[in-house]
């Protein structure tokens, strides 16, 4: 039996003044009851309790365990209500796509540290997916599909993955009218450790296909394919989310819409296992102000 769950059934045995009762208050069999005591007198090493057909009494030692009990429960239900209600405090380790470390991501983290001061952030960077439990992180930002089955994923916003370029880009060759067309385009193409393929997926006559595309830049990190299409040197396929503002800004427009497949929906994920305070304040705390930034994507 739990040794917390053992001391209650013990203070309890205290207040009703015999074992059947602490086992009415406490919802258990009268045999649960006995098997505490006879744990916690093991542990101790003495008698606590001495009981006869009408009474029972506390030993000398029962009356000092009783009084340590009684220290030892208030302390723990107060360092349990600390930690679910108190001032937060701690490390919060986070990995996110290197877009965001231009997207508000750092002026969230500084919004929330203003109301939790004694908490402390580490933001990490990245592309490939960084494995969550290898490397101590709490929470990584991810745009889906997500594969792992093992970990919790939160909805933060709703996206999908486009095809765009510039206005002058598209002016000057054409703005492509089917998927095969993207083969006489520059495309720039995001290669990374978990996703090195240059096939892009679409849907055509509800079919899926894919199509090699090639071009003459590839980078294995979003932002100069980004800064590429601004600067009218290609089409790059990226999740609508990271370049929102652009395409809000008309400096990147889309094409193949019809034929566009995969959802790019971004999720906060953490390990399957219970989350402390500090981390669910966060995650709700993104959550908010993403929504709040963008209302129409959930």
């Amino acid at each position: 039996m739990d040794t917390i769950e053992a001391l209650r059934l013990f203070v309890s045995i205290a207040e009703t003044g015999s074992l059947s009762a602490a086992a009415r208050l406490g919802s258990v069999a009268t045999s649960t009851v006995t098997v505490a005591l006879q744990q916690l007198e093991e542990r101790a090493g003495a008698s606590l309790i001495t009981r006869s057909t009408r009474r029972l009494s506390f030993t000398h030692e029962g009356q000092q365990f009783l009084a340590d009990s009684r220290r030892i429960l208030a302390d723990w239900d107060a360092a349990i209500v600390g930690a679910r209600n108190g001032p937060l405090r701690g490390p919060i380790k986070i990995t996110a796509p290197q877009e965001f470390s231009r997207d508000g991501l750092a002026l969230i983290v500084d919004r929330f540290l203003l109301e939790h001061p004694a908490v402390k952030i580490t933001l990490h960077f990245a592309d490939e997916v960084v494995e969550l439990v290898g490397h101590d992180v709490d929470v990584a930002l991810r745009f889906g599909p997500l594969t792992d089955s093992t970990l919790m994923a939160r909805l933060l916003l709703r996206g999908s993955r486009v095809v765009c370029a510039s206005p002058a880009y598209w002016n000057e060759r054409g703005v492509p009218q089917k998927p095969d067309d993207l083969t006489q385009h520059n495309c720039l193409v995001h290669a990374r450790p978990d996703a090195p393929s240059a096939a892009w997926p679409f849907l055509v006559e509800g079919k899926p296909i894919s199509v090699r595309v090639q071009g003459d830049r590839v980078a294995n990190d979003s932002a100069p394919l980004r800064e590429w299409a601004l600067a009218g040197r290609g089409v790059i396929r990226r999740g609508a989310l990271g370049i929102r503002r652009e395409l809000s800004a008309g400096q990147l427009i889309t094409a193949l819409d019809v034929f566009s497949v995969g959802e790019a929906n971004l999720y906060a994920v953490t390990t399957g296992h219970l989350l402390n305070q500090r981390v669910i304040a966060f995650v709700d705390f993104l959550e908010q102000q993403l929504l709040t930034a963008n209302p129409t994507l959930r």
